[in-house]
């Protein structure tokens, strides 16, 4: 059988974005694929029939994504960016029983939460600067007379760079001439919208004061005849997303941060007559969602939760597993499937569910599941038949403290009995996301050359509890403590594993676990620092979400709490390194800025330590999961060429 390749990383097909059509038979999704030969991503959408299994390509703009069905089934709507001369996103009409699509309007500030209000007009959200007129699209000033004017925070979003005040703002528009009609009832920065199913009400999820209030988010109903709208709920509670079921029951997913963003959101019922609210089940205590990690993903799913005859469908991340669960607004809990790997997104029509979901050893394709009987509708993988992979072997480890650690280990694609292996410790980022079912082609790209691979949920992980997760103020210390207590079983319980050729590398949270770890332990033999925080203060001024995730997990504001932010600070130890480490970091990437690498890394060759720095242009924090497929490229085989040269000498 072959091996795999690092750059068969341009051959993987992703999907995602289901929607079942009004009567259950046909369906629609996205697919997105890598061009090497134009660095680029191609996404088109694709339609489904459920009952003769078959699929097909429907447009081929190849910027083509975000399908929204009519109520009549008979035409959809979908943005695109197949028009390369438009300065903006194109929002298209497609007529199902024949005919080409038709560009209904274009705009700089883009498409997002379209929703059919009748034949002739929909809703929408795009973003502009207050005042600005959205359908104004200007060319941009070049580099050498932009100047921008800063008066408020945020003033840099990853993957939009600088803000320049734009915030969400609500929309009305005829689809026969594009005529557009502001909806000013609810202000701040609307960032989600819910059309009721008699299209006549509106839930909207908007974040009222972005500088002063930056995680809370209120739900309003807005009725769309009056335009007028009404608060649900006080400050204190946030809103995450909402549901209206098919009788004009609403859910919403909400939080009130009792522990910080550790604290796992719950789900409330909203009675419409009354306006009160009832939490149900928050006994759970899961993340509503799915948070487990793969690098194959690049199509955003629909949602991971939708009503169905009153009861609420939501994708929840329990350990490292992915459940769909029902419930209804009593409170009452079904479990509908359990993934061994990961179910990324659903819809539910009557008996009949679609799932994409993925597996450790194969990525995502989308499967029909009636009445338990599961069937699996494409195969846009199926390249990979013949390729040999490394199955993900589970343990779990009680830690010192009595708490139990779920953990893998990836044996090389090349085992055998009685040889020692390299091995490379990977750290997710979050730090509340979670390894699990997830296929990640790094794992297996490591695994095809040679190493073993080793990973686990430490504290600080989603899917086991508001308290595992809670790591505020601590960080660097019971999280570390679980990841070498990991290393450790690993060593002693795979005699495989060769403990003087170790590396550890990870992304984001786990970038900073990876410059903690070389101030506070010579156990590894190299490392790879990924779009990580060095500096707890640098973080909390530079960046999108600093002023408020740094705040919320250091315990407090810097000026009030210096002693803690240096010391959970990993440039702080850098006298302490010696193990050689590369940094990877986005010149774009606004989450975690680059300075947070340069100045570790200047720390370090100041110091007289082995240090690298590998920067890539016109890239962000999703570096390793979106970023231009050569770039991709280029990090992993970064990430390969520095492992080699010290761990396989």
């Amino acid at each position: 059988m072959k091996k795999l390749k690092l750059e068969d990383l341009y051959k993987y097909s992703a999907v995602g974005d289901l929607h079942i059509f009004p009567g259950g038979k046909n369906f629609v999704f996205v697919r997105k694929t890598m061009n090497k030969k134009e660095n680029q991503y191609e996404s088109n959408i694709w339609l489904g029939n459920m009952k003769n299994e078959e699929v097909r390509q429907l447009t081929r703009g190849g910027k083509d994504g975000s399908p929204v069905v009519s109520p009549d089934g008979k035409s959809i709507l979908f943005v695109s960016k197949r028009d390369k001369e438009a300065k903006g996103t194109g929002l298209y009409l497609l007529p199902l029983e024949g005919g080409e699509s038709r560009l209904v309007k274009t705009l700089k500030g883009g498409f997002s939460s379209v929703s059919w209000i009748d034949s002739e007009t929909v809703l929408f959200m795009t973003k502009h600067a207050p005042g600005e007129d959205p359908e104004k699209i200007e060319e941009d000033e070049p580099p050498e007379k932009k100047v921008y004017e800063i008066d408020r925070i945020p003033f840099v979003s990853n993957g939009a760079g600088f803000t320049e005040n734009r915030v969400g703002h609500l929309y009305k528009m005829k689809l026969e001439n594009g005529k557009m009609e502001p909806i000013t009832a609810v202000g701040g920065d609307i960032e989600s919208i819910v059309l009721s199913p008699e299209r006549k009400s509106v839930a909207v999820i908007t974040t009222e004061d972005r500088e002063k209030r930056p995680i809370w988010s209120s739900l309003y109903l807005l009725d769309l005849q009056s335009e007028t709208a009404k608060r649900i709920g006080d400050d204190s509670l946030s809103f995450y997303h909402c549901e209206w079921s098919d009788d004009s029951e609403l859910f919403a997913v909400a939080t009130d941060f009792k522990k910080g963003f550790p604290t796992n959101p719950f789900i409330v019922h909203v009675d419409l007559e009354s306006f009160t609210l009832t939490t149900l089940a928050r006994e759970m205590d899961l993340y509503f969602g799915n948070s487990l990690n793969s690098d194959v993903r690049g199509v955003s799913p629909n949602t991971s939760m939708k009503v169905v005859e009153g009861k609420l469908y939501s994708l929840v991340t329990a350990g490292s597993q992915i459940k769909l669960v029902s419930m209804d607004k009593e409170g009452k809990v079904e479990e509908i499937a359990v993934s061994s790997g990961s179910i990324d997104c659903f819809d539910v029509a009557g008996e009949e569910l679609l799932l994409s979901e993925m597996t450790t050893t194969e990525p995502l394709e989308i499967y029909s599941l009636v009445k338990g009987k599961k069937k699996k509708l494409t195969s846009f993988n199926s390249w990979m038949k013949g390729i040999k992979l490394s199955k993900p072997e589970g343990f779990e480890v009680e830690a010192s403290d009595g708490q139990k650690i779920e953990g893998w280990i990836m044996r090389p694609v090349d085992f055998e009995e009685g040889k020692k292996y390299p091995a490379v410790v990977e750290i997710h980022g979050g730090p509340k996301t979670a390894y699990g079912g997830g296929y990640i082609h790094e794992f297996q790209t490591l695994a095809s050359e040679g190493y073993a691979v080793i990973y686990c949920n430490p504290r600080g992980s989603a899917g086991y509890g508001t308290d595992f997760a809670d790591i505020r103020g601590h960080y660097g210390e019971r999280d570390f403590e679980d990841i070498m207590e990991i290393v450790e079983y690993v060593i002693n319980e795979y005699d495989f594993v060769d403990e003087e050729r170790l590396g550890v590398t990870g992304g984001s949270y786990g970038g900073f676990m990876t410059n903690w770890i070389v101030g506070h332990t010579d156990a590894f033999k190299a490392a790879v620092s990924q779009r990580s925080i060095s500096s707890w203060i640098s973080f909390f001024g530079t960046t999108d979400i600093g002023y408020f995730f740094a705040s919320d997990q250091t315990g407090g504001d810097f000026f009030d709490n210096l002693e803690g932010y240096l010391r959970q600070s990993p440039l702080m130890s850098a006298p302490n390194v010696v193990t050689p480490i590369l940094f990877i970091h986005s010149l774009e990437d606004y989450r975690c800025w680059v300075p947070e690498a340069m100045q570790f890394f200047t720390a370090l060759r100041h110091l007289g330590k082995e240090a690298k720095m590998v920067l890539f242009p016109k890239e962000n924090h999703e570096l390793s999961r979106g970023g231009l497929p050569i770039h991709r490229e280029k990090r992993l085989r970064a990430i390969l060429e520095w492992f080699d040269s010290y761990l396989k000498i």
